[in-house]
């Protein structure tokens, strides 16, 4: 993908991110809440910080227009890749889920810590 088509496709996936200081969604920047458990915390900063060593750029937890939220969501070379953490919700519940997600974003699920460290960079 051309460099120009990566930049417009950038701003199409940003354009549809709520921008609030509540969000959680500054670039590079990990972000957890008091509502989440403590295991979940802890996968979703090993995914973030396996993305920041491999040149990703991250949001943690970034609020879509549409209501849907990413618990990570990765930018690098011109593709992105969700990652939901399924510490309180199925599989089976995500692909509900992913229906409403932009078709531009991978979904990749991380359910134990052995999906963090396979993790394959796209």
């Amino acid at each position: 993908m051309n460099k120009r088509k990566q930049e417009q496709e950038k701003k199409n996936v940003l354009s549809q991110i709520k921008h609030t200081s509540l969000s959680g969604n500054k670039m590079n920047n990990f972000i957890a809440y008091q509502s989440e458990g403590t295991e979940h915390i802890l996968m979703k900063f090993a995914v973030w910080l396996k993305l920041r060593e491999n040149r990703y750029d991250t949001w943690c937890e970034p609020i879509f227009k549409s209501g849907i939220r990413f618990d990570v969501l990765a930018l690098r070379d011109g593709i992105w890749t969700g990652y939901e953490i399924l510490s309180s919700e199925t599989l089976k519940e995500l692909k509900v889920k992913t229906k409403s997600y932009p078709s531009e974003i991978n979904i990749v699920p991380i359910k134990e810590w052995k999906d963090i460290k396979n993790l394959e960079m796209y």
